[in-house]
C-alpha cells in the first residue's frame, strides 16, 4: 500500500538552516504502515525567500512558484493564497489522489485550508517553529505537528557516533545504513510495543536497496537480538506475531 503525500512549503519566515532532505526523511519515518510517495512538492515565496532554499528545492525536485509583494509598501505577498488554492485544487481534481497534506509554515492563515482538507477526510500534518507548535489554531487543525528546529543539520558534536551506530558498524552495516537505522529506532516512542513488520517497512522506505546480506546480523531477527543484548530494545512473540519496544 502507498501513501500519496503533498508538501506545500511557505518560504516566508522559515529559518534557512532547515534541511529539507532531513525533513522529508522525518515525514517518511512517521509513515509506519505503507510506502510514502511524494506526489506534490510545491514551494512558494518572494525572490529573497526562494534564494535561501533554491539549491535544496532544486535537488529535491520541488516546483517553485514566485509570489512577489503586491506593492512597494506592502510586505505581504500572496504565497499563502497560492498554496491554499493549489491544495484545494488537488483535492478537487484528485489527480493524483492525495492521502496526506503537509504544510511547512508558521502562518495561521493556513489553518483554514487545513481544516477544510480534514473535513473531506484527508490527513493533515504541519511543520512549524518550536515556539508556534502549541498554538490552539495549529493543534486543532492538524493531525500531527513536526518542528522545524528538529530538522536542522547536525552539529559536529551531535554527529559523533552514538552507541547504536557503533553497534551497527561492528555488525558490518555501512555508514548510510547505520544513520538510517538509528533514526528509525529513535522514531518509535519508548516503552510501547510495535509490530516487528513496521520496523522492516521503515527500513525499506528509508533505504530502497537495503539488504541484510553480508552483515553479521543477516536478518531482522538477528539485528533485534543484537540490539536486545545491548539493552536498546526488547522483543516478544505471541503466536505468529513478533513485537518489539524501544527501551533506551
Amino acid at each position: 500500500m502507498r501513501t500519496s503525500i503533498a508538501v506545500y512549503f511557505d518560504l516566508e519566515n522559515i529559518d534557512k538552516k532547515l534541511s529539507l532532505k532531513k525533513l522529508l526523511e522525518s515525514i517518511t519515518l512517521n509513515i509506519e504502515d505503507s510506502t510514502p510517495v511524494f506526489a506534490i512538492k510545491l514551494a512558494c515565496g518572494d525572490t529573497k525567500a526562494i534564494s535561501k532554499f533554491r539549491e535544496q528545492l532544486r535537488d529535491l525536485n520541488f516546483d517553485i512558484r514566485e509570489a512577489p509583494h503586491v506593492s512597494g509598501r506592502n510586505f505581504k505577498n500572496r504565497a499563502d493564497l497560492i498554496l491554499t488554492v493549489e491544495a484545494f485544487e488537488s483535492l478537487y481534481q484528485r489527480s493524483p489522489e492525495i492521502d496526506l497534506y503537509v504544510f511547512i509554515t508558521s502562518d495561521t492563515d493556513f489553518t483554514v485550508i487545513m481544516d477544510k482538507l480534514r473535513k473531506y477526510g484527508k490527513s493533515v500534518w504541519l511543520v512549524t517553529k518550536e515556539a508556534e507548535k502549541d498554538k490552539e489554531l495549529f493543534t486543532s487543525s492538524s493531525d500531527k505537528i513536526l518542528t522545524i528546529e528538529n530538522n536542522f543539520p547536525e552539529s559536529k558534536e551531535q554527529s559523533e557516533a552514538s552507541q547504536i551506530e557503533k553497534i551497527l558498524a561492528d555488525l558490518g552495516f555501512a555508514q548510510k545504513e547505520c544513520n538510517a537505522i538509528k533514526e528509525i529506532v529513535e522514531s518509535f516512542e519508548k516503552d510501547i510495543w510495535f509490530d516487528a513488520g513496521i520496523f522492516g517497512t521503515k527500513i525499506r522506505n528509508m533505504i530502497k536497496d537495503f539488504s541484510y546480506k553480508g552483515k553479521k546480523a543477516n536478518s531482522q531477527n538477528k539485528l533485534f537480538e543484537e540490539l536486545k543484548n545491548h539493552g536498546i530494545l526488547e522483543t516478544k512473540k505471541e503466536g505468529r506475531s513478533d513485537s518489539f519496544k524501544v527501551i533506551k
